[in-house]
């Protein structure tokens, strides 16, 4: 067993001295720094270690820094600050993530940002903050919902923000928006540990012995797919599953070895939360059994790894909080300048509006003054020319009537 543990530990060192190597004597595009960061991360997470994995992801920031290349830069830091909180590094992950924000905001990448989006969330449900971790992971959502879908990556990505909303109702007590997330996730890409859960559903919730077991066999048969055969954290959380449906049915036995193999694998693998919750379990599977001297070991356990998580935990709400905060303050800034933006615009129409009333009355009226003047002149012209047509007759009436005319009477 120890020649078989250290051989796999040769050939990680190797993997990652083999990257390393492959990397940095060389000069790459920002195409080529995008596959590293996407592609190559995500299948070396199974193979190197979580400090390893940051180191190799430090140097390929480092690279992106010398091609000038910010969506490189935030890549990388999205990826440590997932690496980060894994551990319980929260505070750390925060500020990582933080840098990543920074590097992204001029970038208008639908994909990167629902990234750092989504590992805000993940950072805030480790922290135990359900609301934040739903309301973040519900923003990655819309942005995965905007990209390709016949990109692998794009679809991998939605899949993993609907198993995490799965994950985060789950500890709200909302089993069955989880349980429909689960078969969101399921159904993009089917995945040992969303299979698991679905049956760990049936064990916990539903309890129908028949579909867990039939779940539980998916979910081991997919672990020995070249795919996933190497990644331990799947097999561990599988396992941690597992165990609970054993326990459940008081096969106790069979529930020791299962959370056992789970601890182990997630000690190799830095995932301090698994194996807390495997310590709690062993727990209560010996408490059962009567067997109090290693319920209390396995307690004292739980207890000691908790505090430790505790300590991280305290440090990293002090600094969301004032993210938060800062982002309120922001907000209302954007709020305040888009107020005045809109009284300024309201004003300016008014304005307008107003002058070109008054504009449109003048018009008229100059309008109607120059009508009447030509009326005035009409009616001048006319009077003139009935007082002389008066005129004329007149004349012609004394005439004809100082000559007793017969004619008088008729043009009179």
């Amino acid at each position: 067993m120890n020649t078989l543990k250290n051989f796999d530990r040769i050939i990680y060192c190797l993997i990652f001295t083999f990257c390393c190597s492959k990397l940095f004597p060389q000069h790459y595009n920002a195409q080529q720094i995008d596959t590293l960061l996407i592609k190559t991360n995500e299948e070396l997470r199974t193979r190197l270690s979580n400090k390893d994995l940051i180191v190799w992801n430090q140097k390929i920031i480092q690279s992106a820094i010398q091609n000038k290349y910010p969506k490189g830069e935030a890549w990388g830091y999205a990826n440590i600050a997932n690496r980060l909180w894994l551990i319980g590094e929260f505070k750390k992950a925060i500020e990582y993530l933080n840098y990543a924000e920074e590097k992204s905001k001029k970038l208008n990448d639908d994909f990167l940002t629902g990234k750092i989006i989504q590992e805000y969330s993940q950072v805030y449900n480790r922290m135990n903050l359900p609301k934040m971790a739903l309301d973040y992971n519900l923003k990655a959502m819309k942005y995965a919902l905007r990209l390709k879908k016949d990109n692998q990556d794009c679809r991998f990505f939605l899949r993993y923000v609907y198993s995490t909303r799965s994950v985060y109702f789950d500890g709200i007590k909302q089993h069955d928006s989880s349980f429909a997330y689960l078969h969101k996730a399921m159904k993009i890409d089917p995945n040992p540990l969303d299979v698991s859960h679905i049956a760990s559903h049936y064990t916990k919730y539903n309890w129908n012995p028949d579909s867990a077991n039939s779940y539980f066999k998916k979910a081991f048969d997919l672990l020995e797919t070249q795919r996933f055969k190497h990644n331990k954290y799947q097999r561990a959380a599988t396992l941690y599953d597992y165990g609970i449906f054993m326990q459940v049915q008081k096969k106790n036995n069979e529930a020791i070895d299962a959370f056992t193999q789970s601890v182990k694998l997630a000690k190799e693998v830095d995932r301090p939360q698994l194996v807390l919750n495997d310590y709690r379990s062993l727990a209560s599977v010996y408490k059962a059994l009567k067997k109090t001297d290693k319920e209390v070991e396995y307690l004292n356990k739980a207890s000691s790894l908790n505090d430790s998580i505790d300590n991280n935990l305290s440090s990293a709400i002090t600094l969301s909080f004032n993210k938060i905060t800062k982002e309120d303050e922001e907000e209302k800034k954007k709020t305040k300048h888009q107020a005045a933006l809109w009284y300024g615009g309201g004003s300016s129409v008014i304005v307008i509006v107003l002058s070109l009333y008054f504009y449109l009355q003048i018009r008229r009226k100059k309008k109607k003054l120059v009508e009447s003047k030509k009326i005035i002149l009409q009616q001048e012209e006319e009077t003139k020319t009935l007082k002389r047509k008066l005129s004329e007759n007149h004349e012609q009436i004394l005439q004809l009537a100082k000559k007793n005319s017969v004619g008088f009477l008729s043009l009179f």
